[in-house]
């Protein structure tokens, strides 16, 4: 399959599934959606988001996007380790030296960007991603250049 094509489909797919968690007023996952989005690993937690994040950038539905990557996060969350210092869905900012994957970023605005954990790592690395407002780039970064605010 060619690879905008199915980006165009997980984005579609994305937005329906947004869709319908509003339009059910339950504002949860099915069960089975749930069981779907456990047990992602990088690359699959990267597509997701970064996906959801590059809609709301060119415009779609913000808070049903939004929705949905909390939901997402809740799950992934749920299935951390309850004694690790951070976990998908804690905001956070950037601190200390920053590596050099961040070099082609504004500074002021890296420190002053309030970022979302998306994926946890085994190496000691987070993919982070800032508010889907402020832009949709998701990268990973040291755990310990990272402080949870909330």
């Amino acid at each position: 399959m060619d690879e905008d094509v199915s980006i165009t489909v997980i984005e579609r797919l994305i937005c329906a599934l947004a869709s319908q968690v509003v339009a059910s007023n339950s504002r949860v996952l099915a069960p089975d959606a749930v069981e779907a989005f456990g047990g992602l690993n990088r690359a699959e937690t990267r597509g997701i988001f970064g996906s959801a994040g590059h809609l709301v950038h060119y415009g779609s539905e913000t808070e049903e996007l939004e929705l949905l990557m909390e939901l997402i996060s809740k799950i992934q969350r749920q299935q951390t380790d309850v004694n690790v210092a951070l976990a998908p869905g804690d905001v956070v900012r950037l601190v200390g030296e920053l590596p050099d994957v961040l070099d082609g970023y504004d500074s002021t605005w890296l420190s002053e960007t309030p970022f979302v954990i998306r994926y946890v790592g085994p190496d000691a690395t987070a993919d982070v991603q800032p508010t889907l407002l402020e832009d949709y780039v998701i990268e990973t970064v040291p755990v310990e250049n990272l402080k949870r605010t909330s």
